[in-house]
């Protein structure tokens, strides 16, 4: 699975996200933390390059750092 590490690398890869899906969404969240921990599910939904709609549940998994996000890990359905 590929790393983003940093703001760069973060950006670089939401930039690249839209760039593959522009109308990309993610929808119906769920947001939950307790402590350093928290998760957010979803459905991710958009138009793939050769016209197919794109929907699939998943959920993005927090460890927090002193304020901020220290790791997120990302699961999906497919």
């Amino acid at each position: 699975a590929p790393r983003h590490v940093g703001r760069a690398g973060v950006r670089k890869a939401f930039a690249s996200a839209w760039e593959a899906v522009p109308d990309a969404q993610w929808r119906n969240p769920v947001h939950q933390v307790q402590g350093d921990f928290g998760t957010s599910q979803w459905t991710f939904t958009g138009t793939a390059a050769d016209g197919s709609r794109i929907e699939t549940d998943g959920i993005d998994v927090f460890t927090f750092r002193d304020g901020k996000i220290h790791l997120k890990n990302v699961f999906r359905k497919t």
